[in-house]
């Protein structure tokens, strides 16, 4: 369907209608703010920081009404790997200028960490899927029904159907051995609606949907699953499942993304982060960029993003439904570039290098502009024996308020509004953040952005 103007948006799943009230702003992952204006930042305009809340640790935002925003919110291990300790996990509601918290849920189950996700659903309640628990909750943040999944692994979000169904799958990150189970609940109390359907590989990545098929990403190659009502069963299609591995050099991919004519992709996943994905690559080929056709598996392709070894992402690429662009990046070696999708080829159209961007993009389709993070360190802190000494102080200390406060030695973090087509620099911000931010951020109410990372969200306008 199409949002304002004529720009087409995504509205696959039974969500709220408004813009971004699931992650990426639907289940096809377009991460387009359709229908939702762009901030349009014209010569002489800059962006201005409007609010900071240090937020450690925080995973999610989104938006429901106007004025509603709700953030995703959860402990972490105090030491070691991310499943090394059970966490719990919370809804808070935030004022949408302040951002300070307004509400909150009480602190629930969580189990085996690894960001999760919260979505709205047609029925105005909000999701949550964390570790190895769902949640309904409503608006006012009261609990009202829990389920615990079936896999005891982290799950990493969910997608919703037509139906208004709930699927969801664990991942075993991040090291994506063990193969993943999918799952669907009843939305009304999270019953379980089939027998939970294991995949034949690890699924590290989120899933993404066009309201009926849902898509997960193995190890090797990709599988889309169909949700068969009448007969109650989660069913692969075996007649579709484009493959992309394996190879000795390289890794698994994330979160993979529907356009009208194909799926997008990237790999090399697998990576040892700390504050920053920089030089955190752990397969030693360059991260490419795949697709394959929804009609026809065995028609695609892929391109290198950098060319450099050791690259590395986590995140999916963007879609752009007016002019067919896909934004792709090497998170690990710092290279940020476009192409255009024009039939079964992609064709390139612009690079940046030596530009740290990590996270989930956010595009404006009819301003043409591409919101982006920038992460700036010194390069020294990156040598090897260096990261490994300071990655489980770093990991104590910084779950201190001061600590985090008084970090930016270790590196900082700035918002970037590109020009979609050319990706020239229409405006940036440096953003008080003590970690590079590799999550959600999230366009604003009117001409603003909130920007997101583990341990800060802020609220920047366009002055």
């Amino acid at each position: 369907m199409s949002g304002e103007a004529g720009i087409p948006r995504d509205t696959a799943g039974a969500y709220w209608p408004a813009t971004w009230s699931s992650e990426d702003n639907g289940p096809q992952r377009w991460c387009c703010a359709t229908p939702q204006a762009g901030p349009g930042i014209a010569p002489g305009e800059r962006l201005e920081l409007l609010a900071v809340k240090d937020a450690y640790a925080s995973d999610m935002l989104i938006r429901r009404e106007a004025g509603e925003l709700y953030a995703l919110r959860h402990t972490m291990p105090l030491r070691g790997g991310a499943q090394s300790a059970p966490v719990k996990g919370w809804v808070e509601r935030l004022d949408p200028e302040t951002l300070e918290t307004v509400a909150s849920t009480p602190r629930l189950p969580g189990g085996p960490y690894w960001p999760g996700g919260i979505g709205v659903h047609a029925n105005g309640d909000l999701y949550m899927v964390f570790g190895c628990w769902a949640h309904r909750i409503t608006p006012e943040l009261e609990v009202v029904a829990a389920r615990q999944l079936p896999a005891p692994r982290p799950h990493n979000s969910f997608v919703i159907l037509d139906g208004g169904e709930i699927v969801t799958k664990d991942c075993d990150a991040p090291v994506g051995q063990a193969p993943s189970t999918m799952s669907v609940l009843d939305p009304e109390g999270l019953e379980p609606l089939a027998p939970p359907l294991g995949l034949p590989e690890a699924s590290v990545g989120r899933l993404c949907s066009d309201g009926e098929a849902v898509i997960a990403i193995g190890t090797t190659r990709l599988f889309r699953v169909l949700f068969d009502r009448d007969a109650g069963r989660l069913e692969i299609d075996e007649g579709w499942q484009p493959a992309y591995g394996p190879k000795a050099g390289r890794s698994f991919g994330w979160d993979p993304v529907i356009t009208p004519e194909h799926v997008i992709w990237m790999d090399q996943g697998r990576n040892d982060t700390d504050i920053t994905m920089l030089d955190s690559g752990e397969a030693r080929d360059p991260v490419r960029l795949w697709w394959a056709r929804r009609d026809d598996a065995s028609v695609g392709g892929s391109v290198e993003i950098s060319g450099l070894p050791f690259g590395t992402e986590s995140n999916p690429p963007a879609w752009d439904p007016v002019g067919g662009v896909v934004v792709a990046y090497d998170a690990g070696n710092a290279v940020l570039r476009a192409w255009r999708l024009e039939g079964d080829e992609m064709v390139p159209l612009w690079r940046r290098d030596g530009f740290a961007h990590a996270a989930h993009p956010v595009l404006y389709p009819d301003t043409r502009e591409l919101v982006v993070q920038d992460w700036r360190q010194p390069a020294a802190l990156r040598r090897p024996a260096i990261r490994r000494a300071l990655k489980p102080t770093l990991q104590v200390l910084g779950q201190l308020p001061p600590v985090r406060r008084n970090a930016g030695a270790f590196g900082s973090d700035q918002l970037v509004v590109l020009d979609l087509d050319t990706g020239q620099d229409k405006a940036r911000l440096d953003i008080p953040s003590s970690c590079q931010a590799y999550l959600f951020p999230i366009p604003g109410f009117g001409r603003e952005i909130y920007y997101q990372s583990v341990t800060t969200i802020a609220r920047a306008g366009v002055a």
